[in-house]
Protein backbone atom coordinates (compact mmCIF):
# COMPACT_ATOMS: atom_id res chain seq x y z
CA UNK A 1 0.00 0.00 0.00
CA UNK A 2 1.37 3.09 -0.96
CA UNK A 3 1.70 6.24 1.99
CA UNK A 4 -0.41 8.98 0.45
CA UNK A 5 0.35 11.41 3.13
CA UNK A 6 1.58 14.47 1.99
CA UNK A 7 4.95 14.36 3.73
CA UNK A 8 7.08 17.88 4.43
CA UNK A 9 10.03 17.69 1.56
CA UNK A 10 6.24 17.95 -0.58
CA UNK A 11 4.92 20.75 1.57
CA UNK A 12 8.56 22.83 0.76
CA UNK A 13 8.67 21.84 -3.48
CA UNK A 14 5.15 22.06 -4.36
CA UNK A 15 4.31 25.53 -4.22
CA UNK A 16 7.42 26.25 -4.84
CA UNK A 17 7.03 24.97 -8.13
CA UNK A 18 3.59 26.07 -8.23
CA UNK A 19 4.43 29.79 -7.51
CA UNK A 20 8.26 30.34 -8.90
CA UNK A 21 7.91 34.09 -8.53
CA UNK A 22 8.15 33.05 -4.58
CA UNK A 23 11.63 31.27 -5.37
CA UNK A 24 13.67 35.09 -5.74
CA UNK A 25 11.57 35.67 -2.55
CA UNK A 26 12.40 32.67 -0.87
CA UNK A 27 16.48 32.92 -1.94
CA UNK A 28 16.30 36.76 -0.41
CA UNK A 29 15.12 35.86 2.83
CA UNK A 30 17.46 32.95 3.40
CA UNK A 31 20.24 35.51 2.52
CA UNK A 32 18.58 37.87 5.15
CA UNK A 33 18.45 35.01 7.96
CA UNK A 34 22.12 33.71 6.39
CA UNK A 35 20.64 30.74 5.95
CA UNK A 36 21.47 27.47 3.42
CA UNK A 37 19.96 28.80 -0.22
CA UNK A 38 19.16 25.29 -1.09
CA UNK A 39 15.35 24.38 -1.02
CA UNK A 40 13.61 26.69 0.96
CA UNK A 41 9.45 27.07 1.86
CA UNK A 42 9.23 29.55 4.67
CA UNK A 43 5.29 29.37 5.32
CA UNK A 44 5.28 32.54 6.90
CA UNK A 45 6.84 34.14 4.23
CA UNK A 46 4.42 32.63 1.97
CA UNK A 47 1.52 34.05 3.67
CA UNK A 48 2.99 37.37 3.15
CA UNK A 49 3.33 36.28 -0.77
CA UNK A 50 -0.11 35.96 -1.19
CA UNK A 51 -1.03 38.40 0.50
CA UNK A 52 1.22 41.38 -0.75
CA UNK A 53 1.59 39.25 -4.48
CA UNK A 54 -1.16 37.91 -5.31
CA UNK A 55 -4.29 39.20 -3.30
CA UNK A 56 -2.83 42.88 -3.56
CA UNK A 57 -2.02 42.86 -7.05
CA UNK A 58 -6.01 41.55 -8.07
CA UNK A 59 -4.72 38.13 -8.81
CA UNK A 60 -6.94 35.94 -7.48
CA UNK A 61 -7.09 32.90 -9.32
CA UNK A 62 -3.31 32.42 -7.63
CA UNK A 63 -4.71 33.17 -4.82
CA UNK A 64 -7.21 30.28 -5.74
CA UNK A 65 -4.62 28.10 -6.20
CA UNK A 66 -2.56 29.07 -3.33
CA UNK A 67 -5.59 28.25 -1.01
CA UNK A 68 -6.40 24.81 -3.09
CA UNK A 69 -2.80 23.55 -2.21
CA UNK A 70 -2.67 24.74 1.78
CA UNK A 71 -6.50 22.50 1.02
CA UNK A 72 -4.87 19.47 -0.03
CA UNK A 73 -1.90 19.83 2.55
CA UNK A 74 -4.31 19.86 5.72
CA UNK A 75 -6.75 17.09 3.94
CA UNK A 76 -3.87 14.84 3.30
CA UNK A 77 -0.65 15.39 4.97
CA UNK A 78 0.84 14.54 8.09
CA UNK A 79 0.28 15.79 11.44
CA UNK A 80 3.55 17.91 10.55
CA UNK A 81 2.38 19.51 7.46
CA UNK A 82 -1.22 20.05 8.88
CA UNK A 83 0.39 21.98 11.55
CA UNK A 84 2.83 24.07 9.64
CA UNK A 85 -0.51 25.01 7.16
CA UNK A 86 -1.77 25.78 10.17
CA UNK A 87 0.11 27.69 12.19
CA UNK A 88 2.85 28.95 9.60
CA UNK A 89 0.62 30.09 7.17
CA UNK A 90 -3.10 30.48 8.13
CA UNK A 91 -1.81 32.23 11.32
CA UNK A 92 0.28 34.13 9.71
CA UNK A 93 -2.06 35.32 7.02
CA UNK A 94 -4.99 36.23 9.70
CA UNK A 95 -2.37 38.27 11.50
CA UNK A 96 -0.74 39.95 8.09
CA UNK A 97 -4.01 40.86 6.17
CA UNK A 98 -5.67 41.79 10.08
CA UNK A 99 -3.41 45.06 10.03
CA UNK A 100 -4.38 45.59 6.11
CA UNK A 101 -7.94 47.78 4.90
CA UNK A 102 -9.36 44.76 3.54
CA UNK A 103 -9.07 42.62 6.38
CA UNK A 104 -8.05 38.82 7.17
CA UNK A 105 -12.21 37.85 6.47
CA UNK A 106 -11.51 38.43 2.70
CA UNK A 107 -9.66 35.58 2.47
CA UNK A 108 -12.42 33.29 3.09
CA UNK A 109 -13.51 32.79 0.22
CA UNK A 110 -10.81 31.05 -1.10
CA UNK A 111 -11.26 28.34 1.73
CA UNK A 112 -12.05 24.48 1.46
CA UNK A 113 -13.58 23.09 3.75
CA UNK A 114 -10.62 21.63 5.90
CA UNK A 115 -8.92 25.30 5.38
CA UNK A 116 -12.58 26.40 6.44
CA UNK A 117 -12.25 23.95 9.70
CA UNK A 118 -8.90 25.19 10.71
CA UNK A 119 -10.30 28.66 10.59
CA UNK A 120 -12.69 27.95 12.73
CA UNK A 121 -10.39 26.41 15.23
CA UNK A 122 -7.84 29.75 14.96
CA UNK A 123 -10.71 31.96 14.93
CA UNK A 124 -11.87 30.52 18.59
CA UNK A 125 -8.43 30.85 19.53
CA UNK A 126 -8.29 34.46 18.41
CA UNK A 127 -11.40 35.24 20.24
CA UNK A 128 -10.19 33.72 23.18
CA UNK A 129 -7.29 35.38 23.35
CA UNK A 130 -9.29 38.43 23.55
CA UNK A 131 -11.06 38.18 26.65
CA UNK A 132 -8.37 36.36 28.21
CA UNK A 133 -5.80 38.27 29.94
CA UNK A 134 -2.48 37.21 28.14
CA UNK A 135 -0.42 39.79 29.88
CA UNK A 136 0.11 37.84 32.73
CA UNK A 137 1.16 34.94 30.63
CA UNK A 138 4.64 34.70 28.74
CA UNK A 139 4.46 34.66 24.83
CA UNK A 140 5.50 31.06 25.26
CA UNK A 141 2.66 30.03 27.42
CA UNK A 142 0.18 31.73 24.83
CA UNK A 143 1.94 30.36 21.90
CA UNK A 144 1.28 26.53 23.46
CA UNK A 145 -2.08 27.13 24.23
CA UNK A 146 -3.09 28.14 21.05
CA UNK A 147 -1.00 25.20 19.97
CA UNK A 148 -2.78 22.57 22.22
CA UNK A 149 -6.04 23.80 20.84
CA UNK A 150 -5.45 24.23 17.33
CA UNK A 151 -3.87 20.54 17.44
CA UNK A 152 -6.99 19.33 18.90
CA UNK A 153 -8.84 20.75 15.96
CA UNK A 154 -6.77 19.23 13.48
CA UNK A 155 -7.29 15.52 14.47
Amino acid sequence: MVNTLVEKQQLMSRPLREFPQFQSRCHEHSKQWQQDAGPCFDMPAFAHFVTDQLYEQGNYERVHAAFDQMEEFLRDGSQEVRELVALGFLETLHDVASAKPYGSEAFVRFFGPQTRHVWAGLDAIWRTSLRLDLADRSVLEAEILAWRILRQSLH
